[in-house]
């Protein structure tokens, strides 16, 4: 525990070092001035740093050489630069050679390395099954379209996953605001049951697989995602849990073709930003279906819906948030479901899930170095078919309360109590909603 705590800290104080340029609110776009409004562009120019090339950036920009300069082009292209490719954008508007004509410099940033601060509702791809830090790492393009290669991490206490994907943005509409990228990637990761019954252990899992997706994403938030999977699974030892619709690992590795499909809808600003008037409701809604093809050793389906509403209270902002899992058929016990509460080590996993949470965060809404969030919440899981005290067939629910205290709109700890005690633990801020 000592070593865990050492560690925590560790990585805290590095990321501390950090903080000022990557919490800081990002530059907004110019304002056209009356005398540039309508000017004609005369030219385009476009300085790059980082992983991204001149031609990558072009595609993202509705203001050309010959178009008429206005406040709304050049906010659309703005927010296309900073949302759809994530890129970090400057603009300089200059006047031309002949009246009534402007120039456009563009100075364009793009990070190779970046934390997956908002893995459920923003990142590629859409979602991430655990909680944790991870970091994404992308190549330099490697075609003019802006294809990369990139390895998408996300680490937990117990479990962890890796993928390495491959990025195709094959269309992009800079006036509407949209993007459509293939995705192919490989993953590989470790997940853990925490056993209660009959001993209080840890039973880790292996999952391996690959993927391909096509991802639409637009700039007010909203991301679609169709794609096919397939897996393979095992598990070191029994979970112990009985159920005519769970399928044992341990005693056979299991085999699944997955069709996936999801909606999301995110708010399109920065986690430290997550209240009115810049955002109001972010929602995930997602469907699997494990199809019995190419020799799977089982057939289920799943059903996940995650909400989170922000209200307004003076400068403070009050949060409900709340996610359903379901599942039918049957499922491998290395892909329960789970719902997770910040006082208890270990999440409640079954064949189906529930959790609430109504967070209360103080003056969220001005620059302070500290903020605090006063919390209360709870979890439960049931067992389809279940017969054991640990596996019922009925929600079991387990409520907690607790303090949470933010450090410059970035990194999160939280105090939680519940029925076996308290607990701290540690997150980046917009870790789940």
């Amino acid at each position: 525990m000592r070593l865990f705590l050492s560690l925590l800290w560790l990585l805290a104080g590095c990321l501390f070092l950090t903080l000022p340029a990557v919490a800081k609110t990002p530059l907004g776009p110019p304002t056209v001035s009356p005398a540039m409004a309508g000017a004609q562009i005369e030219n385009v120019t476009i300085q790059t740093y980082g992983q991204t090339s001149p031609s990558v950036v072009r595609r993202y920009l509705s203001l050309r050489k010959g178009s008429r300069l206005d406040q709304s082009g050049v906010n659309r292209d703005f927010t296309n630069l900073r949302r759809l490719a994530g890129f970090i954008p400057r603009l300089v508007l200059e006047p031309g050679s002949a009246a009534k004509t402007a120039t456009l410099h563009w100075i364009v940033m793009a990070k190779w390395l970046k934390p997956t601060d908002h893995p459920f509702y923003a990142d590629q791809p859409l979602t991430a099954p655990i909680q944790g830090v991870g970091y994404i790492i992308t190549s330099a393009p490697i075609d003019s379209r802006g294809s990369t290669f990139s390895s998408y991490s996300q680490f937990s206490r117990r479990a962890n996953l890796v993928r390495i994907l491959y990025t195709s943005p094959i269309a992009v509409n800079p006036v509407k605001g949209t993007q459509t990228d293939v995705i192919v990637n490989t993953f590989g990761g470790r997940g853990v049951f925490r056993a209660s019954q009959p001993l209080a252990i840890n039973i880790y899992s292996w999952n391996m697989g690959s993927e391909a997706a096509l991802l639409r994403s637009a700039t007010n938030g909203n991301q679609f995602e169709v794609g096919i999977r397939e897996t393979r699974s095992t598990t070191a030892e029994p979970t112990g849990i009985v159920s005519p619709y769970i399928f044992q690992t341990s005693k056979s590795p299991a085999h699944n073709t997955v069709l996936e499909a999801g909606y999301s809808h995110a708010c399109p600003v920065p986690s430290s930003q997550w209240y009115p008037p810049y955002c109001h409701t972010q929602y995930r809604l997602e469907a699997f279906d494990a199809l019995g093809w190419f020799g799977s050793t089982s057939e289920y389906q799943s059903y996940l819906a995650d909400a989170a509403q922000y209200v307004g209270v003076g400068k403070s902002t009050l949060v409900l948030h709340g996610s359903e899992a379901r599942t039918g058929g049957v499922v491998p016990d290395s892909f329960l479901v789970c719902a997770y509460v910040r006082a208890y080590p270990k999440a409640f996993c079954g064949t189906d899930a529930q959790e609430a949470t109504a967070e209360f965060r103080l003056n969220d809404a001005l620059p302070q170095v500290f903020k605090f969030a006063f919390f209360t919440e709870t979890a439960s899981s049931r067992v389809r078919g279940g017969t054991q005290s640990f596996a019922l067939p009925t929600f079991q629910w387990h409520a907690d309360s607790g303090v949470g205290i933010i450090f410059r709109n970035y990194i999160r700890f939280d105090i939680a109590y519940g029925s076996v005690g308290g607990r701290l633990s540690f997150a980046l801020q917009g870790q789940t909603y």
